[in-house]
């Protein structure tokens, strides 16, 4: 998808601006680890790579865990509240990377789509092929819209994303190979990532 086309998306769900700028910068970091696998010679779909890590949470209103409207008024339309409050309505039960890859299946984008439903955080023993590692292992790295060590990432996505009734056990699990998958990149790159 060419960058008018990522624009109407935002345009269309009134993505906000905090989570355009936390997927620029997931799309900046898939970018240069795509040419690192590239120097190794590993052919990576750079296209379809940054065209979904720009477009990874577009949805993302849909189901954020602590979605306080109150609190995005002073930056919000009211046509921006009330499309996040129907896609809200409309995708909460089956979250925001399904619903992305829904709509972007009906625009034909079914590559892309296919690898947005990967990004998702219990999607990590699906991931096969290096398009799909990258993105999710960028969009692990990234808060909000800093690079920062997948410690750090753990703690301020349990703050945010997990709570009450969550199988915190189950998520150290996740991110015990979230880190293997740091390593075998590493391995594979021949540096510390």
């Amino acid at each position: 998808m060419n960058k008018s086309q990522i624009q109407k998306i935002y345009k269309k769900f009134h993505t906000p601006k905090n989570i355009i700028k936390h997927m620029e910068k997931v799309a900046e970091l898939c970018g240069i680890l795509a040419d690192e696998f590239e120097k190794k010679g590993i052919k990576i779909d750079k296209d379809i790579l940054i065209s979904s890590a720009l477009l990874h949470d577009a949805l993302r209103v849909c189901d954020i865990r602590n979605y306080k409207p109150f609190d995005l008024k002073k930056n919000a339309t009211k046509k921006d509240l009330q499309t996040w409050e129907n896609l809200r309505q409309k995708y909460k039960k089956i979250g925001h990377e399904k619903a992305t890859a829904e709509i972007l299946k009906e625009m034909g984008e079914k590559k892309i789509a296919k690898l947005i439903l990967k990004h998702d955080f219990y999607m990590i023993d699906k991931l096969k092929t290096w398009e799909e590692k990258i993105l999710y292992y960028a969009d692990k790295r990234v808060d909000h819209d800093k690079i920062v060590s997948l410690k750090k990432r753990f703690k301020e996505g349990k703050k945010r994303n997990n709570g009450p009734g969550d199988d915190f056990g189950f998520i150290e699990k996740i991110e015990n190979k979230i880190i293997i998958l740091e390593k075998e990149m590493a391995e594979v790159l021949g540096h510390r990532i």
